[in-house]
């Protein structure tokens, strides 16, 4: 290619090319600018919110105008709980990076653009080099591309299957919470019908005493009995607040926020065997699962690690400017165009076998991990089944059995304490026997319910059936 400038046209002509390339390069620099508005608006809402602190994008109130105007039954908690829970969203933002790394992975190198305008060029028969340039570009011979954007994939699954275990997590801390919010209910309520049967006894005794059948050792007994009930409500009514706070912790809402609970529904169908629970949970489990695409994943590190063997192809087109002066007396100024191409040789094996060994390690590692966790979550399944059903049994020889004994023992010793015929002592032995037997019922049937949360957990269901 023939360029006819003169002598003093070509610095010109150079530098406005430069001119022109940087300009280029710097436009395309500034296509997507640097955006933090994101942050900078959180940090804005922060200064405005604290001591609460709210994700970005987030509304500022986070509960809608009476959506808790009513009592709120388990499915609601936990509906709303899904909606709103924070770690929640950072499974899903977790998902959306993993998303974005595919197109990062997958794309090629940038070019690379080279420019040498100034420095002493070389003479050609043409006339003296004033401006070199090339543009080149690497090109994987192989699937690089393609592997990296397979394991970028299996990162989205596996970021998918950590999401549905958060989701797992946030149901089962919701009715744990709820349970613990029950017992601490239905423990009050005990100890305040407790603390009325209480004066009931007092009046007794008070009669008993006008007509001088007992002394006051009666009273100061029954004195003592109310006091430590009043100190029992008063940790049982703390018990009830930190549930509160619990759970409104998990419906991303203040701790103190008002919150009425509904009373729970129970569920009379026959529960599913050992059997039924350890099928469920091998099918449905999310870390098992991450473990099989970690193992996957593995794989395709391991066949990246192998095709790092091939080389990689690098094309280029090279430009020299040339000037119309020079040494020879046939300088034309003819500029040159040409291409080229070149590879890279992997010839360091020790580095090469040590990335392919690297990936076999991580496959055998996670090999041995999916046994741990196939053998954890067998024996957590079983444990958890255990324990449920002994306190389904119990749960049901309490009221079958149990507590009806103990109420009909505190009936017979009052009635014979009003007839003169019982002792006062035998009357506060029964019923604390009564009290306690009433307390264990209720913490044996939260422990029941808590524990079944954690084997439907376990088994990745949200309800028995």
């Amino acid at each position: 290619m023939s360029i006819a400038s003169s002598n003093t046209d070509q610095p010109m002509r150079h530098l406005l090319t430069i001119g022109c390339l940087g300009s280029a390069i710097f436009l395309l620099g500034c296509q997507s600018p640097f955006d933090d508005s994101l942050y900078q608006q959180w940090q804005r809402d922060q200064s405005h919110a604290a001591p609460s602190v709210q994700a970005p994008n987030a509304a500022s109130d986070t509960l809608p105008a009476g959506s808790f105007s009513k009592p709120q039954s388990l499915a609601d908690l936990i509906a709303y709980a899904q909606a709103h829970n924070p770690s929640l969203e950072v499974a899903r933002h977790r998902i959306e990076q993993a998303q974005q790394s595919i197109a990062q992975v997958t794309s090629l190198d940038d070019p690379m653009f080279t420019l040498a305008p100034v420095g002493q060029m070389a003479q050609t028969a043409d006339g003296e080099v004033t401006l070199m340039s090339s543009l080149s570009q690497k090109l994987p011979l192989s699937d690089k591309l393609q592997v990296r954007g397979d394991v970028a994939k299996q990162q989205v699954k596996i970021a998918t299957e950590q999401l549905r275990q958060t989701q797992l997590a946030v149901t089962r801390d919701v009715k744990q919470a709820y349970w613990r919010h029950q017992l601490a209910i239905n423990t009050l309520d005990v100890l305040h019908e407790q603390r009325q049967l209480m004066q009931q006894f007092n009046e007794s005794a008070n009669a008993a005493y006008r007509a001088g059948k007992t002394d006051q050792q009666d009273l100061l007994r029954i004195a003592v009995e109310i006091s430590s009930l009043d100190n029992r409500i008063t940790t049982a009514t703390q018990q009830r607040q930190s549930a509160l706070a619990r759970l409104n912790s998990l419906l991303n809402r203040p701790a103190s926020a008002p919150l009425t609970i509904d009373k729970p529904t129970e569920d009379s169908q026959d529960p599913p065997s050992l059997d039924d629970w350890q099928k469920l949970a091998f099918d449905n489990d999310p870390q098992l699962r991450m473990v099989h695409l970690a193992i996957e994943q593995a794989r395709k590190q391991l066949k990246l690690a192998h095709l790092q063997r091939i080389p990689d192809l690098t094309v280029m087109l090279n430009y020299a400017a040339v000037s119309d002066s020079g040494t020879s007396m046939a300088a034309d100024g003819t500029d040159q165009l040409y291409a080229g191409f070149g590879i890279n040789l992997p010839i360091w094996q020790n580095k090469l076998d040590a990335a392919e060994k690297q990936a076999i390690a991580r496959i055998r590692e996670l090999i041995s991990q999916l046994v741990q966790v196939n053998n954890q979550l067998q024996y957590s399944v079983a444990d958890a089944y255990e324990r449920v059903e002994s306190q389904r049994k119990q749960d049901a020889l309490y009221h079958s059995t149990i507590l009806p004994q103990a109420q009909q023992a505190v009936d017979s010793a009052l009635s014979q304490y009003r007839a003169g015929r019982g002792n006062f002592l035998n009357l506060i032995d029964n019923w604390r026997k009564l009290l306690e037997i009433e307390l264990m019922t209720h913490r044996n049937h939260s422990l029941w319910k808590q524990d079944l949360a954690q084997l439907q957990f376990l088994a990745s269901v949200e309800s028995i059936h």
